[in-house]
């Protein structure tokens, strides 16, 4: 579910910037969505495509279909927050060209 994730000093996660973006994902084909980024501070990927999609925290050469987050059609979502910062490299596949969209915001 995407929200705002209240920080653990009470108040609501502020950023400095963020991207947004969507990424052609071609079938069977595993590609970077995110480069390791030491100062993310919030992420969020939403499948708005008819298809299942693999996201791996992780480089792309780590991605199979079925084997890491999946984000089902349609809306299916994952974000990365205070509660599990993750600041490594994010990639993604999926068995059919699709297309993914995404938010990152630094601090």
């Amino acid at each position: 579910m995407i929200n705002n994730t209240q920080e653990s000093s009470g108040g609501i996660g502020k950023f400095s910037n963020c991207t947004n973006a969507e990424k052609l994902l071609t079938g069977g084909v595993a590609d970077i969505l995110l480069n390791a980024n030491n100062t993310r501070s919030y992420a969020a990927f939403v499948n708005n495509s008819s298809v299942d999609i693999t996201l791996i925290l992780g480089d792309r050469t780590n991605a199979a279909i079925g084997k890491g987050i999946i984000l089902k059609p349609r809306g299916g979502s994952y974000e990365i927050n205070s509660n599990n910062l993750y600041i490594g490299k994010v990639s993604a596949i999926a068995t059919n060209n699709c297309k993914l969209s995404f938010v990152e915001c630094i601090e």
